[in-house]
């Protein structure tokens, strides 16, 4: 029997957003006072020019509305980012069987999360530091890479069959 199972997690914005956001925001809008210095060279272009300026202002300031989609299929678990709902990306696509650790992030795995050898992390989660948060440490091309994501309980259990020595957690 095949096993599908997807997931949605929309990532919370944090300070490092907001200020960007403002940062967006303050230049378009001093790119504007520097487009009316030169409103006289620029009589026919100066509303083409700010119409301009809005609309990558407005897909600059879209472009921070993240989305993670967790997707398991028969223990092959693919990330995408979806960034605005309107661009995808494939972040992450990796068997559970290659999990050399998986277990919640928690105080009982901390040892294994804070690893030295590890080269590589990846913070796909909603950044809301709820409890449901799991990682997995696994290699590729010679890294040692720890991602942290939110699985849904059936995505738990589809791990557990395939990794039962390597997964700490209770199902």
């Amino acid at each position: 029997m095949d096993f599908f199972n997807e997931h949605i997690v929309a990532r919370k914005k944090g300070s490092k957003e907001y200020l960007f956001t403002a940062a967006i925001i303050l230049g378009a809008i001093l790119l504007i006072f520097v487009l009316m210095l030169f409103l006289n060279y620029l009589q026919s272009f100066f509303l083409l020019l700010v119409a301009g300026v809005i609309y990558f202002m407005y897909i600059g300031i879209t472009s921070m509305n993240i989305e993670y989609e967790y997707i398991v299929t028969n223990g092959e678990l693919d990330i995408d980012k979806i960034a605005a709902r309107r661009k995808r990306t494939r972040i992450l696509s990796v068997h559970s069987r290659s999990f050399e650790y998986f277990a919640p992030l928690n105080s009982e795995h901390k040892n294994a999360y804070d690893n030295t050898g590890i080269t590589k992390r990846l913070d796909l989660t909603s950044n809301t530091g709820s409890s449901g948060v799991y990682f997995f440490i696994y290699y590729k091309n010679n890294d040692k890479i720890c991602v942290t994501f939110e699985p849904t309980e059936k995505m738990i259990e589809c791990f557990s069959k395939y990794v039962p020595r390597r997964a700490f957690f209770k199902a």
